[in-house]
């Protein structure tokens, strides 16, 4: 297959920014904490008494979280900063906000929500430098927000025994479906053991309803096919030899195309014949219309098979475009792979209302041709019976690997 041509980054590099594979807390003592999990949740914070998990998709949203790390907001032209500016416009205005943000950016988030005159209460937390990241979990700080973000709020906090982030985790009416890496991992981590007689099917089920959601049903996304894990390689570019990056944030034995399922699935509420509607990303239909060759490594075939899967316990599933796109610094020789995701969405619904899904967009900068997806994804919610927002130009996340629901977290909904 021919090589890509080069295609630079069109906004500026941000000082301090934070890689989510970046982290500062060694593996192996991950894995000796996650060892002790149940114990010590059972020691220190006890049992939610009936834990109900907030829906992704259902509902008018009623209190939102951002986290909007320092380096987000400092500087001249910060395309993060474009970015939360714009959403602090667009989001609905009976929505609350809470904003967890670094003491030295506070003042100046605090004028972007002067500017973006909200009616609703907005919340500013702020806290000290470690405690505020994008989400990747292996570092001190992410372990903090939830405490730092639970005392601000007046909220109830517990932990639980498992292998979990909220990125892979979408919440339904009556179901909640979790990347199956993560169960997988609940085990393989010796966080939880299945007693003799037990099966370890029977026992995360339990576990579930005891800490995540009493009444939901669990519904496991992933695929049979193999899923390779990221990887370097060389390249050669213009008579030069570059380091190739694909497969981001995959790790090894990984049975999931992309580490959190909010990026390649969607959920879009119930239909009129009362099937859950769910969207599972297309690498096919989005080279299809942008007229690129689609790349081996854009995983088609596993994406495939998870849709089918989803269909077979009765999802009306469809398929919305998920480019796979590279990014290249001449500098350092160095191409980088990642999806531009717009499944990665905001969803607010409230009852007797039209709903609203508020979409990242692509194409920008020497990605026009993403313009087409982005027109795509935009056609499927409106015929879904969606208004829809468009919001700016999401590479800058989504080249970190994330998007809008990876930058905000629903704390409550009516």
């Amino acid at each position: 297959m021919e090589v890509p041509p080069l295609r630079e980054r069109h906004y500026p590099r941000v000082p301090g920014e934070i890689k989510r594979t970046d982290a500062d807390v060694p593996l192996e003592a991950r894995r000796a904490r996650a060892r002790t999990a149940a114990t010590a949740a059972a020691l220190l914070r006890g049992e939610p008494r009936s834990p109900a998990l907030v829906a992704s998709a259902d509902g008018a949203i009623a209190r939102l979280l951002l986290t909007i790390p320092g380096y987000a907001a400092a500087g001249v032209g910060n395309p993060y900063a474009v970015v939360f500016r714009d959403l602090l416009v667009k989001l609905p205005d009976d929505i609350e906000l809470v904003i967890l943000t670094h003491d030295g950016v506070a003042a100046t988030v605090g004028e972007w929500v002067q500017a973006a005159a909200r009616d609703a209460p907005v919340q500013i937390v702020s806290t000290d430098d470690f405690l505020v990241e994008p989400a990747a979990f292996p570092r001190y700080g992410d372990a903090l927000v939830a405490d730092r973000v639970a005392e601000a709020v007046g909220m109830g906090l517990f932990q639980a025994p498992l292998h979990l982030q909220g990125g892979n985790l979408l919440i339904g009416d009556d179901f909640f479906l979790i990347g199956v890496d993560y169960p997988l991992l609940t085990f393989a981590e010796g966080i939880l053991s299945a007693p003799p007689g037990v099966a370890e099917d029977d026992l995360i089920r339990t576990v579930y309803r005891r800490y995540l959601d009493a009444g939901r049903t669990f519904v496991p996304v992933g695929t049979a096919l193999p899923v390779p894990p990221a990887a370097r390689r060389e390249l050669r570019l213009d008579g030069e030899t570059w380091l190739e990056e694909l497969y981001a944030g995959n790790a090894p034995g990984t049975r999931q195309p992309i580490f959190h399922i909010d990026m390649f699935v969607s959920l879009a509420g119930r239909g009129a014949d009362d099937r859950y509607r769910v969207l599972v990303g297309d690498p096919r239909e989005a080279a299809r219309l942008t007229g690129e060759p689609l790349q081996p490594h854009a995983m088609a075939e596993a994406f495939d098979d998870i849709a089918r899967g989803l269909a077979a316990r009765g999802y009306d599933v469809g398929r919305s475009p998920l480019p796979l796109v590279h990014e290249d610094d001449p500098q350092a020789r160095r191409r980088s792979w990642y999806f531009a995701t717009s499944n990665n969405a905001l969803v607010h619904a409230p009852a007797g209302e039209r709903p609203t899904v508020l979409l990242p967009t692509y194409g920008h900068g020497p990605f026009e041709a993403l313009r087409e997806t982005d027109r795509r994804h935009a056609e499927i919610w409106s015929q879904l019976g969606y208004d829809v927002v468009a919001l700016g130009d999401f590479h800058p996340f989504a080249s970190n690997l994330g998007a809008a629901h990876c930058i905000t977290k629903y704390l409550g909904r009516r």
